[in-house]
């Protein structure tokens, strides 16, 4: 394509300029991860294209250094195989532009001695796209696009954590301060604190969110620490990051580790932001007294605000957040598709959405329909699993153990009936996927903790014990040869 200059009617000069951006643009939205895309090339305006330089606006200081210092090569061979020639990147701020004052395009000719047109400057428009803007502040602050209320299926498993979640996201620090949030992992609880970072940077756009997991926390520290003569500025550093802010965001608390330097560091953060009036969410896969790295002052802290546990979704919450997922990717799933894969992946919503993944990548590389068949062919799941239960799984343990069903639920702790117990608690995971409290309520009542501690022993020892190995493996079978269709 030839360049844009002064040969040709103004009009026709921008409509050359905004066909070559737009092709650039379509080239790079085929080249980059979507969500970088959004956020940090799509609110780019083209300015002008004078000579080999082709000059390009961001919104702020933030987008200009990032795009500067990431995409610039990129964008700038980007442009080439449109161009067919390399031209310098000029990258300017849209109010140094004064972008926003520009008239409506419009030509006007004016004749001069030497009759050169002198033409009005290009018009661009204001973005105001608000997801763009916003889009570009998340992700400096390492929040995941994705992770907003507006994408959090409610159901009973969650409802009280969400209404948390909202109540601190309106007005930090007012309420629930800490906010501990816990509960299995892929249930939602990054989901729900990364949602409160989105909502307080959308809503409060005056205070400042930093999110991070426990383990990236620690491993600044220990940089920090080991950086030799340049310790001492560089802990000033890491202190002033996670210690001026107004919404402290950290995930993962459990992976903690008992090291006394990093819990002191976790300690004293925690009290510079809650004495300064700021806000603190922190989750984890279990509540603080059950973690047990966590010093005492540190657990007796984290439970002065508010608990909220998230629980594995019941099937109506399942169906639902397949629902949602398929009508924001724009696919079509049958209703007895949804049905099969949410009684199948019963654990979490990480398992859940992989499950729906697969099958739209086989569908789309198959170019056919996800269907109940391809479903079941695609996620390898036996016929028996639709037509199976706890309750069944439990009895047929009892059966072959020659152990009754009120035994198997009883408290008791006889040899005989807790092997039982255990090995009908491995199936109820194994064989149809059933989520440990689910489990718990059936084997009488059990906690969630105790049901995991058994479906890991009985996991653990089936490679050692063939005696365990070969009662796994019968019991399998019975089922299978009872309950499949």
């Amino acid at each position: 394509m030839s360049e844009v200059t002064l040969d040709k009617p103004f009009r026709e000069q921008r409509e050359d300029l905004e066909n070559i951006w737009n092709k650039t643009l379509k080239n790079l939205g085929d080249e980059m991860p979507h969500s970088k895309f959004e956020a940090w090339i799509r609110p780019i305006e083209v300015v002008s294209m004078e000579k080999k330089t082709l000059t390009i606006a961001t919104n702020d200081t933030l987008s200009k250094e990032w795009i500067s210092k990431n995409y610039k090569e990129l964008i700038g061979e980007t442009l080439k195989g449109v161009t067919g020639r390399k031209h310098n990147l000029e990258i300017i701020l849209k109010k140094d532009a004064n972008l926003t004052e520009r008239k409506p395009l419009k030509i006007e000719r004016q004749k001069s001695e030497t009759s050169v047109e002198i033409l009005t400057a290009p018009v661009i428009k204001e973005n105001k796209d608000e997801f763009q803007i916003n889009a570009l502040r998340s992700m400096s602050c390492n929040l995941n696009l994705k992770y907003t209320f507006d994408t959090f299926v409610v159901g009973e498993n969650n409802k009280f954590a969400f209404n948390a979640a909202m109540a601190v996201a309106k007005n930090p620090a007012q309420n629930h301060n800490p906010l501990f949030i816990y509960g299995g992992s892929g249930l939602g609880k990054t989901h729900l604190m990364q949602a409160i970072g989105h909502y307080v940077l959308v809503n409060h756009p005056n205070l400042k969110v930093r999110y991070t997991n426990t383990e990236a926390f620690m491993n600044e520290l220990v940089n920090s620490i080991r950086a030799g003569a340049s310790s001492t500025a560089k802990m000033a550093e890491f202190r002033y990051k996670y210690r001026h802010v107004d919404v402290f965001l950290i995930d993962d608390i459990q992976f903690l580790e008992s090291k006394k330097h990093t819990q002191d560091e976790i300690f004293h953060t925690f009290e510079y932001l809650y004495n300064s009036g700021k806000q603190i969410i922190i989750t984890s896969d279990r509540p603080p007294k059950a973690i047990p790295t966590l010093t005492d002052r540190l657990r007796s802290r984290f439970e002065w605000g508010l608990l909220a546990d998230v629980q594995a979704p019941d099937f109506a919450t399942r169906s639902e957040i397949l629902t949602k997922r398929a009508e924001r990717e724009s696919i079509e799933v049958p209703k007895d598709v949804v049905s099969f894969v949410a009684n199948a992946c019963q654990d979490n919503v990480r398992e859940l959405e992989g499950a729906l993944n697969r099958l739209m990548a086989y569908a789309s590389i198959n170019n056919e329909p996800i269907s109940l068949e391809s479903a079941q062919r695609v996620l390898g799941v036996e016929t028996l699993r639709p037509s199976l239960n706890i309750e069944k799984i439990l009895e047929a343990t009892g059966e072959f153990f020659g152990i009754s069903k009120d035994e198997m639920k009883s408290p008791s702790k006889a040899k005989e009936i807790s092997h039982a117990r255990q090995i009908g608690v491995y199936l109820s995971r194994d064989l149809i996927k059933a989520s440990f409290p689910s489990i718990g309520n059936c084997f009488g009542g059990r906690k969630h903790s105790t049901i995991m501690y058994s479906f890991e022993k009985v996991q653990t020892q089936l490679e050692k014990n063939m005696l365990l190995k070969e009662q796994v493996t019968d019991l399998s079978r019975l089922l299978a040869q009872k309950y499949s269709k």
